[in-house]
């Protein structure tokens, strides 16, 4: 193993002692460059811990393949990230056997989700909607993809909103809450997370407003220093929130503890103990979170939050790649330009961002009643209190508490529930009120009337050709409906019982 990067001897020997007398000769890899190898490595160990002996082999095999890609080559030489032109030039490398190309496809993304400046995400996304040998389905069209792609708009309010009543019952770290925010805010590398300092935040007051700013790093070459390149990005009222009291944990733990050097700069996301291969100019690093650990606490936050895939049926799977897919189709949808886009993704070449435009990001599934039955416990979009009347609910001796609407098959005024909040919210009542924690509906309201009146709309505005924003805008509040007279029918059948 010499000549090889001592954090891959490292891994180089723990995989040794894993797999015994190993069949696996690393020289092989020394074509790779330290960054690509040392995710290739962690990429081995993980799957001799999860995989067949067969397939440890075939990838292995495969990924020493690479190394008859000029393009490639060229980019362990120079130090940027593996192009997609790579993949090309590998399909024509292995032809009969071009079912080897997902061990490729499956090793660039591990990499991408690493955080490893050496792979791209958008040449990972690429990656991914391209057929090769085998796959018979294919990924012609990324955004329905519920694995690997961007989340759709069921996936991504459920996770929205599973994160909202978990800032009130504080099931997550401030660090895991804070890395999912920021990546569902800005669509970023984790690395550029991973580097991120208190001092980046700022705080602006003006005639009464406030806003808060943040300098996100610049993620280039890997030979580049760290953070000399920033731009600057901001943040509504409620991520802001949650990044200054994540600022104000910081600094009482500096105090409690008493072991922070005041000449070395205050990372956001701040490591326990100091990094051991940061040293020399790099030691000012030394408490900031590898990017992959930074990859983790968004990973560790959606499991935690157990989001359930409307799609799927299991378990939502997220990665700050997969939040960077959704950023970037969702504001494709929303009409933004190229040059728009580049910039709200930290591109310079227009090139990097064409993909999102290549894919049919303004599909939009179907929704029906029986779906939104189906799906609204799923998505767990209703926050607030089921009451078996109105004088249970808070505030129910208050007749103006009462949430209205109108049933347009009688023409009547009917009640749906009571509003909590003793203060004027200025949101559109009844709409607004299911996704409200504020907001609580009787058992024996109509909520079927407000649930057919939206569906209504959504099948009105689908007919009409309208744009994905505008027919999905329902979509949050017709899953709350239905998750509300989901858990009425079961409360029912419970007393039935």
């Amino acid at each position: 193993m010499a000549g090889l990067p001592v954090k891959a001897s490292g891994w180089l020997w723990r995989l040794n002692r894993v797999g015994g007398k190993s069949i696996l000769d690393w020289s092989r890899l020394s074509f790779l460059s330290d960054e690509a190898l040392n995710v290739t490595v962690k990429y081995i160990a993980n799957l001799i811990k999860h995989r067949s002996s067969d397939n440890v082999r075939n990838t292995f095999e495969t990924i020493i393949q690479i190394k008859n890609s000029p393009a490639a080559m060229q980019s362990f030489q120079n130090g940027v990230p593996i192009p997609s032109s790579f993949f090309l030039e590998l399909v024509t490398h292995f032809e009969e056997n071009a079912w080897r190309l997902h061990y490729v496809r499956h090793w660039y993304r591990f990499g991408v989700d690493q955080g490893s400046a050496a792979f791209s995400e958008e040449v990972a996304f690429d990656l991914d909607a391209r057929v090769v040998g085998g796959n018979k389905k294919g990924h012609a069209v990324l955004s329905l993809d519920p694995e690997e792609g961007p989340l759709n708009d069921l996936e991504i309010t459920a996770l929205l909103n599973a994160l909202r009543a978990n800032n009130r019952s504080a099931h997550l770290s401030l660090e895991e809450r804070t890395a999912l925010w920021l990546c569902i805010a800005f669509g970023g590398n984790p690395l550029q997370f991973a580097l991120l300092r208190e001092d980046d935040v700022s705080v602006i007051e003006e005639e009464g407003s406030r806003f808060i700013h943040v300098n996100v790093p610049r993620v280039k070459k890997r030979t580049e220093a760290p953070r000399r390149e920033f731009r600057l990005r901001k943040l509504n009222q409620e991520i802001g929130q949650v990044v200054l009291d994540l600022m104000d944990e910081n600094r009482r733990r500096r105090e409690a503890r008493g072991w922070w050097d005041s000449d070395h700069a205050l990372p956001l996301f701040v490591r326990g103990s100091p990094r051991s291969d940061e040293d020399g100019p790099l030691s000012e690093y030394a408490r900031h979170l590898y990017a992959s650990e930074l990859t983790a606490l968004v990973r560790n936050a959606v499991d935690r939050l157990e989001v359930i895939s409307p799609r799927t049926g299991r378990p939502l799977e997220v990665t700050p790649r997969r939040l960077r897919y959704t950023y970037a189709t969702r504001l494709v949808r929303e009409g933004v330009s190229k040059r728009e886009l580049a910039d709200l993704l930290d591109h310079t070449d227009l090139q990097n961002v064409q993909v999102y435009f290549d894919i049919k990001s303004d599909i939009v599934e179907s929704l029906d009643k029986a779906m939104a039955l189906a799906l609204g416990p799923v998505a767990q979009a209703f926050l607030g209190k089921i009451v078996r009347a109105e004088p249970e609910a808070v505030r129910g001796d208050d007749p103006s508490s009462r949430v209205k609407t109108l049933d347009k098959t009688s023409d009547q005024v009917v009640s749906l529930g009571t509003c909590g909040q003793h203060s004027f919210c200025g949101f559109l009542a009844p709409v607004a009120c299911y996704t409200c924690a504020q907001f609580q509906p009787w058992m024996d309201g109509p909520h079927d009337v407000i649930l057919n009146d939206l569906l209504a709309t959504r099948d009105r505005k689908l007919a009409a050709g309208q744009d994905g924003r505008m027919v999905a805008i329902y979509d949050s509040t017709i899953l709350a409906i239905g998750d509300v007279i989901s858990r009425i029918e079961a409360a029912r059948a419970g007393e039935a019982a």
